[in-house]
């Protein structure tokens, strides 16, 4: 149990630790397999083991997708039937998408969807949905490919017996600072913070897309926060215990003062 609060941390602030993780030796890549491995774990533990699960990664352009990309192998790889659907174009050079393709994950794009009929039966027959399309680089409303897809999603999510939505850092549409919410953005089942918690997360309305929230251990290292210059913690149960004094089992209410 935590005996200390959560730093809570704006997009600036997340980035800066991650710069600051580089310089201490702890690349990008290695947080996004980091983070991926964590993702996939919860996931895992979700559905009460992997093998013959299907899920459907929605995929974005940048590091949230590569999170999401590398969560779809190490699932595939524990035996779950993985659909990796790309949202918005992927780097020409893309490493991630390799290794996904290597190890047996699908891969549906938009671009060659443009009815939407294949995610249509994706979100039909999967069991768990990941929103992986945007986290918190996000600062435009929602638009193009990326709404439309979006709103596929939140019409299967309305509907009795759909599947459960795990979002990567965000859900997609959530400022990470101000807790905006954009029309299109997805009501997320489980959010899992990478890192740290983000402002925007804690606060409403963003509260009401964000669902259940974990808080993943990416393997940034210690200290980190200092050097951001963090100046907002969540409080845990467990600080508020650390803070409480021990009371004797045979005491009395009368034994812990009195208020006026």
């Amino acid at each position: 149990m935590k005996r200390s609060g959560v730093k809570i941390v704006t997009a600036a602030q997340m980035a800066a630790i991650e710069q600051a993780a580089a310089r201490a030796g702890v690349s990008t890549d290695t947080l996004m397999e980091n983070a991926g491995l964590a993702v996939a774990q919860e996931v895992r533990k979700a559905m009460g083991g992997a093998a013959g699960v299907r899920v459907l990664a929605l995929i974005g352009p940048g590091n949230n997708g590569s999170d999401g990309l590398v969560a779809a192998w190490r699932l595939r790889r524990w035996g779950a039937e993985v659909t990796a659907y790309v949202v918005a174009g992927r780097p020409e050079a893309d490493p991630k998408m390799d290794a996904a393709i290597r190890y047996g994950v699908k891969v549906v794009r938009a671009a060659d969807d443009p009815a939407l009929q294949s995610l249509d039966r994706l979100l039909s027959r999967s069991r768990l949905v990941l929103d992986a399309v945007l986290g918190t680089g996000r600062s435009r409303p929602l638009s193009g490919t990326v709404k439309d897809v979006l709103l596929r999603l939140n019409q299967t999510v309305s509907k009795a017996g759909r599947p459960p939505v795990f979002a990567l850092d965000l859900p997609t549409g959530l400022n990470a600072d101000t807790s905006e919410v954009d029309p299109a953005c997805p009501a997320a089942d489980v959010t899992l913070a990478l890192g740290y918690p983000k402002a925007g997360q804690l606060r409403a309305p963003g509260t009401e897309r964000v669902g259940e929230l974990r808080v993943l251990d990416i393997g940034l290292p210690p200290g980190l926060s200092e050097e951001a210059a963090i100046d907002l913690e969540l409080l845990t149960s467990g600080w508020v215990a650390s803070r409480l004094p021990a009371r004797p089992a045979n005491a009395h209410k009368g034994a812990f003062g009195h208020a006026l």
